[in-house]
């Protein structure tokens, strides 16, 4: 797979400062300011001494990530506070390049170094790029990679020789793709470097496509008991699909990792007219709501709606039109669903399902204000 250099403003604008055209109303930008505001206020009074949120680098990569985009960002009182959480970030920094304590298991060390290498990059600090650079370099490496499907694809799950998922490969693409200029000219004048790269996006292009509801594209046995109505969603994990005794529902795709698997084929660079896009595509216009994470209910509600703008705002929808033909202004809809859903505190948290950890409001909270940032 080609592979076209990224100037480093042009890789964090693409992603972190995403726009759309459409214009939001007067009343939906004071609705997405007031929650913003409220939101970060609430993060922002649960920051521990030490700069942290939970004492845990990628909960506090999150926080940071989304109080930066809120009008709160603007006081330099805030701005003091990221920075010492950047330093509980850094100072998490192994010398193999992981960004996670490697003998705990609990600090799932390859999705933890994930997150904290999106947040590095977003503030870009000078003093941090040596750890960038190796945080990268292990994400790249047979260490995190080597959980596979078979053959020539691979993905990443949450730590060392575990079974690959789309969730954690979706947030590694992530990272790769907005540090994908380090191993590019002038960044790098190693060729070797860029190759290696090259080789990693066209194994991780492989399951994703594994992780597909797509017969066109490949035929694994899970196929066969896919729901027709499926076609072209994504399931979390092509290696849980084999398994004899898996529950039915893992075979389904389901809202947050379709979403997930559109975004990481676009990071892949793949045409908008693949059939792996198009596809994708339906399958969100067949199944376009923000009541729930559709396929799955109330579990990993927050996580859907995050993906849900990541993705359509990352795409250039102004507007989405369901398979019923009716039209989604879908910005101002999600703004709508978050703020009903914002408690008293300025907090967010899923009361209905603690899946996923989604009934801590330090993490819900984070994803809903990252969320909030896709909308401008």
């Amino acid at each position: 797979m080609s592979r076209r250099f990224l100037p480093v403003l042009a890789a964090i604008v693409s992603l972190l400062s995403i726009s759309v055209s459409a214009q939001l109303s007067e009343a939906a930008r004071a609705s997405l300011t007031s929650a913003q505001t409220r939101g970060a206020s609430f993060l922002l009074s649960r920051q521990q001494p030490d700069g942290a949120w939970m004492r845990h680098p990628a909960i506090t990569a999150l926080a940071i990530m989304g109080i930066a985009d809120s009008p709160e960002y603007a006081k330099p009182d805030v701005k003091e506070k990221i920075t010492l959480a950047l330093d509980f970030i850094v100072k998490a920094a192994q010398p193999e390049g992981l960004l996670a304590d490697p003998r705990d298991q609990r600090s799932y060390p390859v999705y933890t170094t994930s997150i904290c290498l999106i947040a590095l990059v977003k503030f870009n600090r000078p003093e941090d790029q040596a750890v960038i650079r190796r945080a990268r370099d292990y994400l790249l490496s047979d260490d995190a990679t080597s959980a596979a499907t078979g053959g020539a694809a691979a993905g990443i799950g949450y730590g060392r020789k575990t079974r690959a998922d789309l969730n954690n490969t979706a947030w590694a693409l992530e990272a790769l793709y907005l540090t994908d200029h380090l191993d590019r000219e002038p960044f790098s004048q190693n060729p070797e470097q860029a190759k290696k790269a090259d080789l990693a996006w066209d194994k991780a292009l492989q399951f994703l496509t594994h992780c597909q509801n797509l017969a066109e594209t490949h035929q694994s046995a899970w196929l066969q008991s896919a729901p027709a109505e499926d076609k072209g969603g994504f399931i979390y994990s092509p290696t849980e699909a084999l398994k004899e005794d898996a529950n039915p529902q893992a075979l389904r795709s389901y809202g947050s990792m379709t979403y997930s698997g559109l975004k990481s084929l676009i990071y892949a660079k793949v045409s908008k007219d693949d059939v792996r896009v198009t596809s994708a595509l339906e399958w969100i216009q067949r199944f376009y709501t923000l009541a729930e994470n559709p396929g799955i209910g109330d579990s990993g509600y927050y996580y859907y709606l995050h993906t849900f703008g990541k993705t359509l705002a990352l795409f250039g929808l102004p507007t989405l039109t369901d398979a019923k033909g009716a039209q989604h202004d879908w910005r101002s809809e999600l703004i709508d669903a978050i703020a009903t859903r914002q408690k008293s505190d300025g907090s967010w948290a899923n009361d209905k399902s603690g899946r996923w950890m989604e009934s801590l409001p330090e993490l819900t909270t984070s994803y809903v204000l990252m969320t909030l940032a896709t909308i401008k």
